[in-house]
């Protein structure tokens, strides 16, 4: 066996570093802040607790029937499908489904911080590419330096609840050296993968790190002199890489798109005159350590130590570096700065839409940027003897004790008690429906927004910002209450719509005590036409629009209990339930609208005796079909929007990928000789 040399030794330290250093810091913080498995604490708080959390469970759940694709863990249901793809596609989430309930919390904050240690290693992976005849002292001290700083910014801490940002911290460095590859060597497989598991892992953040990787690619090819057809042809390399990655995507991209499409932000347009957010005086505060992190509102995150900030500042002042390239760089660092001062630019890089609340969610970028040209200062500058160790230690204490301040005094962080505190009484109430095809459930305590995703349960409390407009009014309409606006909806109960959306169980508010509520319909009955036509935004009162929707279902001017046996009578008796496929016999007195609680969002197709029906929409949200009187075989089939498209775009994506790593590596050539040798 080979020695290994004294270069290789070098490079693997300053990685081994790079992970280790942020890492420790992270641990740190757990252990003085009680988080398991050092106390009792989680970061499972904020979006964690009420989003993320049980979207795993719903996640694990899922995989583990391998019903994937729909969900009626919320909102009547919902495309699950879309839902992971923008909140957790990440593969690195394999680890969480596939150990014990009892341990998922400890493996959350695991890959937490192993994802914060990876940023720290891709980040001087990059830089080590990048700079590969770097003086190796230099290296040593600044790239781990650096590293950490990028690992343990103030954007990542502040926002370490927002698990699936995380990701995409720890994959830009690969995005961005895969650009760097690309037009240093002309190799497109780096760009391709790492912008494809970017997209992957994490639909949101993704379109900002796209954006950002055409700046780039342009800073690029015109930060040195070349030829018009030498830029014409790496632009064409880019193109063509770029679409490659996005293809590989489109089976989870498309959908998400398209389930984006339907809520209400994808409504609301730049309606406003240009401002200015942020003063350059709050910006530069911003850069200081120790500083109170903005969750809800306030200033961008922006903190990546003083140290660095120098360092750039002398690149552009000091640095021996051409001209053009400084200008370059002075040009892309002021447009980023610009973009996140003004509203238009907020507009722009949040994908045409204002957020709510997690300010500047794209400062991340401006950090990678700023730590960018301080690599570049650190390697164009001249240092006295042991200047660079000194930086490069303050370096890493101000990011890792600022990240520790942060961690222990202002991230949220819930009570794992509180968390799970329901686990044994859920785990009764969500087994009363096994001996049910399907059923529906309720817990009066409604301020809890995804129990039934935690808890893997058919109810209708729902939070994510994937939710359809149509079923955010929908239950505003009907006097619902909200967490927070446009995205979620809190079931507040009646006995119109226990009936009508089939809540079978209830569990009291003590969490223990369970009713069964005999008026609970089936998901699909006879209803009067009139419920094509109600329009539930007319009401001023939810419980007005209830009577109202109750009143153009009904076929009878009976009493309310008389009204839910007709309904019975004329609903559907299932035989089979999938999350995506339910199948059952119905028997209709009279010709009308067979009315679902299924909700209608392009997906639900229904099959009367073997033949496609035309799906229509009822109240502005529900599935509905005409059917004629007598007995009929009734089939719902659900098919994500468009995923059959998406997987065929991913299909042609893959082949393209596979042809140009047979171009690059050689693949195809390789097995020829294998196999011209044996024979």
């Amino acid at each position: 066996m080979k020695a290994m040399t004294k270069d290789k030794k070098t490079k693997y330290l300053i990685l081994a570093y790079s992970f280790v250093i942020p890492c420790l810091a992270v641990l740190a913080s757990y252990i003085i802040r009680g988080i398991e498995p050092f106390g009792g604490r989680t970061l499972c708080s904020m979006d964690g607790f009420s989003q993320y959390y049980p979207m795993l469970m719903n996640m694990d759940e899922a995989l583990s029937k391998g019903e994937v694709f729909y969900s009626f863990h919320g909102a009547l249901g919902f495309n699950l499908w879309a839902q992971s793809a923008y909140y957790t596609n990440s593969p690195l989430w394999l680890l969480v489904y596939i150990i014990p309930h009892e341990w998922q919390i400890e493996a959350i904050h695991f890959l937490i911080m192993v994802k914060i240690g990876l940023a720290g290693l891709f980040f001087s992976l990059r830089l080590l590419r990048k700079y590969e005849n770097a003086d190796e002292s230099k290296a040593m001290k600044f790239f781990p330096a650096l590293s950490t700083a990028w690992a343990l910014s103030g954007y990542m801490i502040a926002f370490i609840n927002q698990f699936m940002w995380t990701d995409i911290i720890m994959l830009l460095p690969l995005v961005v050296l895969g650009i760097e590859e690309l037009v240093k060597n002309k190799r497109l497989t780096p760009y391709i993968v790492s912008l494809f598991l970017s997209i992957w892992s994490c639909f949101y953040l993704s379109f900002m790190v796209c954006i950002f990787s055409v700046l780039y690619f342009f800073f690029l090819i015109l930060k040195e002199k070349r030829a018009n057809k030498d830029r014409f042809y790496h632009c064409l390399r880019f193109g063509a890489s770029s679409l490659t990655a996005g293809a590989m995507a489109a089976v989870s991209l498309l959908p998400v798109a398209k389930a984006l499409s339907l809520t209400l932000a994808s409504e609301a347009g730049f309606n406003e005159g240009i401002e200015i957010k942020y003063t350059l005086g709050k910006l530069l505060m911003r850069l200081l350590p120790f500083q109170e992190i903005s969750l809800e509102y306030g200033e961008p995150n922006l903190y990546c130590t003083l140290i660095a900030v120098v360092l750039m500042l002398f690149y552009f002042v000091l640095g021996k570096a051409p001209k053009r390239e400084k200008l370059l760089y002075f040009a892309f660092v002021s447009f980023m700065f610009v973009t996140m001062c003004t509203n238009i630019g907020e507009y722009l890089w949040h994908g045409f839409h204002f957020p709510n609340q997690l300010p500047a969610r794209q400062s991340f970028l401006v950090i990678f940027l700023i730590l960018t040209i301080a690599a570049e200062g650190t390697q164009k500058l001249d240092f006295r003897k042991g200047a660079a160790a000194f930086l490069s230690v303050v370096i890493i204490l101000g990011a890792s004790l600022s990240a520790v301040y942060q961690m222990i005094s202002q991230v949220w962080a819930a009570r794992v008690d509180s968390l799970q505190r329901y686990e044994s009484s859920m785990a009764e109430f969500t087994s009363l429906d096994d001996e049910d095809i399907f059923a529906r459930l309720a817990w009066t305590d409604e301020k809890k927004n995804n129990y039934p995703q935690q808890y893997n349960y058919n109810g209708i409390c729902y939070y994510s910002s994937t939710m359809s407009g149509d079923a955010y009014e929908f239950f505003q309409n009907l006097g619902m209450e909200r967490y927070a606006k446009n995205v979620s909806t809190r079931y507040n109960q009646s006995d119109i719509l226990n009936a009508l959306f089939g809540i079978k169980y209830i569990l009291e508010q003590d969490g223990e005590t369970i009713t069964v509520n005999e008026n609970a319909l089936p998901p699909a009955f006879l209803s009067d036409s009139a419920v094509k036509e109600i329009d539930l935004h007319s009401f001023k009162a939810g419980d007005e629009a209830q009577r109202a929707l109750w009143h153009s279902i009904v076929l009878s001017d009976s009493d309310f209990t008389a009204q839910v046996s007709e309904l019975k009578a004329n609903g559907i008796r299932l035989t089979y339930f999938d999350t995506d496929k339910i199948k059952g016999n119905i028997t209709c007195k009279e010709d009308g609208v067979l009315l679902t609680t299924l909700p209608y969002d392009g997906g639900w197709r229904i099959f009367i005796d073997g033949r496609e029906a035309e799906t229509a929409k009822a109240a502005g949200y529900l599935t509905c079909t005409d059917i004629t009187k007598g007995s009929h075989q009734v089939e719902f089939s659900y098919v994500v929007p468009g995923i059959k498209l998406g997987a065929a775009v991913s299909l042609l994506g893959l082949l393209a990928f596979a042809v140009i790593m047979n171009y690059e590596l050689g693949i195809m050539n390789y097995i020829k000789k294998k196999v011209s040798k044996r024979k």
